[in-house]
């Protein structure tokens, strides 16, 4: 077992020890059955009109932001590494009337015919970057799984919001933004229930330069990089008014080249 696969293969436990307590928390078939969608309205106003398109959404979990997707007409494909979610994906895909393909599967040992097929969009996104051991074979794949001319979504939690904390009132730096290598953590302190869970997982901290540089040097081109400030925001200075805000979330699209063939 070579040390990604090490890695991936913990993480596929941890996820599916907490598959059910997570998907407990999330939209129910039914509201995908009557139309509806978890994805942001930047998201949707940046990707356009999709109907028809084809889409694979990477580590999509229990499957709601790729029924979302389904929902707005897009021939969707989507793929995690716990089979345990994967399993609820499709009963939740089943339930809501939709036709939905999801696959259980590594994204480092993704099928062949995934590439075979190729996609006009891949999106990803809501917190998948901290699980992946590798970004440069990670963005490698995303320019197989693209047509020429397809465009990836990233909607993506910004790296600098996982390294500060409000404690007693005062903002800490509670991690290294370029810490780069793996951290292993016990429970889930943001699924309710999950708190206790005994699967090791290993999370990588990769600053946004490090995302930005892996796509660009797979031969994607960069086209929108919108950073959004956080929900929550801290005083500072003498005065009442003046608040600081950081980063929370980022939303990434890259295009690649109608001339590549890869």
């Amino acid at each position: 077992m070579t040390e990604i696969e090490r890695y991936t293969d913990q993480n596929r436990r941890a996820w599916d020890e907490i598959a059910e307590v997570r998907h407990k928390g999330m939209e129910r078939a039914e509201f995908f059955a009557k139309g509806g969608s978890i994805l942001s309205d930047r998201v949707l106003d940046v990707a356009g009109d999709v109907h028809g398109l084809t889409l694979c959404h990477l580590q999509c979990a229990t499957g709601e932001d790729t029924l979302s997707w389904a929902n707005r007409g897009v021939d969707a494909t989507g793929v995690d590494i716990s089979p345990k979610q994967i399993e609820l994906a499709k009963l939740k895909a089943a339930a809501a009337g939709l036709t939905v393909r999801f696959i259980a599967s590594d994204i480092y040992a993704l099928p062949s015919e995934l590439f075979d097929e190729k996609f006009d969009l891949v999106f990803t996104g809501g917190g998948a970057i901290v699980w992946l051991p590798d970004l440069g074979g990670w963005a490698d794949i995303i320019a197989q799984l693209l047509k020429p001319n397809g465009r990836l979504i990233l909607d993506e939690e910004h790296p600098i919001a996982g390294c500060m904390e409000v404690q007693n009132g005062q903002v800490r730096i509670v991690d290294d933004y370029f810490g780069r290598k793996p951290g292993m953590y016990l429970g889930w302190s943001h699924f309710s229930g999950a708190e206790n869970a005994t699967e090791q997982k290993f999370e990588f901290s990769w600053p946004l330069g490090d995302v930005v540089t892996a796509l660009a040097q797979a031969g994607l081109r960069i086209e929108l990089l919108e950073e959004s400030p956080s929900q929550q925001s801290w005083r500072f200075g003498d005065k009442l008014d003046e608040v600081a805000r950081i980063p929370g979330e980022y939303l990434l699209v890259a295009r690649k080249d109608s001339s590549t063939q890869t």
